[in-house]
């Protein structure tokens, strides 16, 4: 029998344009409840209450790709039009697990990516203090 793993959290990443601009961003599957209303799992939940303590960004821009979509362009126009609203987070909902893949690679190859973490300590001396 198969263990079944569940996230706690989905990454965050950092989409930064070669202008410099740049703007977090949630990639998660689009799911409906019983009613067929979407619904954002517990996971993508924790992600952006993570992404939001960590960056001070409070703004949730939702982008819905398709599997049919025409991706660079699509991709493109919520992430550049995100980069233009100060506080926002991008949370992507995929159609399908190879959307969301499909979507990762264009990201990938369009701008850089980078991890949202938290910020590192900064370091200390022998004695212990900053």
């Amino acid at each position: 029998m198969q263990e079944r793993v569940y996230l706690d959290a989905v990454p965050a990443y950092h989409a930064t344009a070669p202008d410099g601009r740049t703007v977090p961003f949630i990639v998660s599957l689009l799911l409906h409840d019983a009613d067929n209303k979407p619904r954002i799992t517990p996971a993508v939940e924790r992600s952006i209450d993570r992404t939001i303590d960590i960056t001070g960004r409070e703004g949730l821009a939702l982008a819905i790709i398709a599997a049919d979509d025409e991706m660079p362009g699509t991709a493109r126009r919520y992430i550049e039009r995100a980069m233009g609203i100060p506080g926002a987070i991008v949370l992507f909902r995929c159609q399908s697990p190879e959307t969301a893949e499909r979507l990762m690679q264009h990201l990938h190859a369009e701008y850089q990516l980078a991890l949202v973490q938290e910020p590192a300590e900064p370091p200390r001396d022998k004695e212990g203090s900053v």
